[in-house]
């Protein structure tokens, strides 16, 4: 129900943001109407009283009409008004500073004009208006009701809206508890246009995809794992159960013995390929990174395997070798280094040569380009998963188990670069390492 807490906080949130807004709203209109309530009011006065000055020299204080009741002073003192006029404190009224005012009077609003003028006496004209924000308050009720049905009208076109954008959340949420170790079949259509929603179900289709390939490169491997290290532990059995029925010659108990040591050594190599693959994290890798002489390292690893590629006869040579540092793990870069020259030398004729090159540019660029049995393009993708092996190499002349180019795959991602294989059936294989 976590998408209905969701979607209640953003009803929320819009619902406060809209109810603030439309606050603000009413009361600028409510400003302004009334300013404009009271600029109707003060020029109809100005214009009633500017009326009643122009009377004063031709008409008689009694024959002067007006809509509004007025009152004519002289020196500050009454010398008129109208039967209507009931204002009190006069005195104070005209010797405001500013003509116009206005007065809360019998619960209504009163507006005021004061006319100075010293023709053709010293005097001054008062004028009122009562009630000049009559039916104002209705206004004010219409403005409440309508902003109270606008705000209703925001929230329903807010919940719809929300449910619209949840919907494929709410599908997402729907398929991700179908999905199991056992069940990845789970797929949710793209919707359209393309928007951060059709994204968001983009990229979690793609984790699926990869959590099924992740499965069901686990399932092989567990198989693989339980396929290399039987061999070896029946063998070691068996031996030591035919060692045990009946007492033997020293000769049969040391090649036994010897047999026993040999598949122990496998089932060591294998582990510790095992744990090499899973001994680092992207993460924690970084904390041993050194300045490292690549061209060293290198240089140390074909001294290595000089007397192995001799004994098949294989021209093991440098065809670039130029100045190459970085700071990387020395474990790894070694690794890299020597899996690909192993692999070379293992899957490559007698007779035969290999090449390395190793140089840097703007990247660092490793080379192993050998005239092995080479790799069908079927297989080019399989080649760096645990314990793969191709067809061609599954004899026992030919050592390992498969983890190398694992290994190599695993260091070059952990470095953050990036590897390439090129390979023809009967001709080579040509192997490229980019840092």
């Amino acid at each position: 129900m976590k998408h209905k807490r969701l979607k209640a906080k953003v009803l929320l949130s819009f619902g406060a943001i809209s109810f603030f807004m439309l606050v603000v709203f009413g009361f600028i209109f409510y400003y302004f109407l009334n300013q404009n309530m009271i600029e109707t009011a003060k020029n109809g006065l100005y214009a009633q009283s500017l009326d009643i000055k122009e009377h004063l020299d031709t008409a008689k204080f009694g024959d002067i009409h007006s809509k509004f009741p007025f009152a004519i002073a002289k020196k500050s003192q009454i010398a008129y008004k109208t039967r209507e006029f009931d204002l009190q404190n006069i005195e104070k009224i005209i010797q405001k500073k500013e003509p116009f005012s206005t007065i809360e009077r019998k619960e209504s609003q009163t507006a005021l004009y004061v006319l100075q003028f010293k023709e053709p006496f010293d005097g001054a004209i008062i004028v009122f208006e009562d009630d000049i924000d009559e039916g104002f308050e209705n206004v004010i009720a219409i403005i409440i009701a309508l902003e109270s049905m606008l705000f209703l009208f925001f929230l329903l076109l807010a919940n719809r809206m929300v449910n619209k954008i949840l919907k494929p959340i709410q599908n997402i949420s729907s398929v991700a508890k179908d999905i199991s170790i056992h069940n990845f079949q789970g797929k949710i259509p793209l919707t359209e246009p393309e928007d951060e929603i059709r994204d968001l179900i983009d990229s979690f289709n793609t984790m699926v995809d990869r959590l099924k390939d992740g499965v069901e490169k686990l399932d092989r491997f567990n198989d693989d794992v339980s396929h290399e290290l039987k061999t070896p532990l029946t063998v070691i059995n068996g031996k030591i159960e035919l060692a045990l029925k009946k007492d033997r010659d020293r000769a049969y108990y040391k090649e036994s013995l010897d047999l026993i040591r040999s598949e122990s050594c496998k089932i060591q190599k294998i582990v510790e390929e095992l744990l090499q693959l899973s001994k680092y994290s992207k993460e924690s890798i970084v904390q041993s990174f050194v300045p490292c002489d690549l061209n060293a390292i290198l240089l140390e690893t074909v001294d290595n395997y000089l007397a192995k590629a001799k004994e098949k006869n294989i021209d093991l040579k440098m065809i670039r070798f130029e100045k190459a540092t970085k700071n990387a793990s020395p474990e790894l870069i070694n690794a890299i280094f020597s899996n690909l020259i192993d692999n070379a030398i293992k899957y490559t004729l007698p007779g035969k040569k290999i090449q390395i090159s190793l140089w840097e540019d703007k990247k660092i660029h490793f080379i192993v380009q050998d005239e092995g049995m080479g790799i069908s393009q079927e297989n080019m993708s399989k080649i760096t998963d645990r314990f793969y092996r191709v067809d061609e190499s599954r004899n026992k002349e030919i050592e390992g188990f498969g983890l190398g180019l694992s290994i190599v795959r695993n260091s070059i991602e952990l470095h953050s670069g990036e590897l390439q294989i090129k390979s023809e059936l009967d001709i080579g294989t040509t192997v490229e390492v980019i840092l």
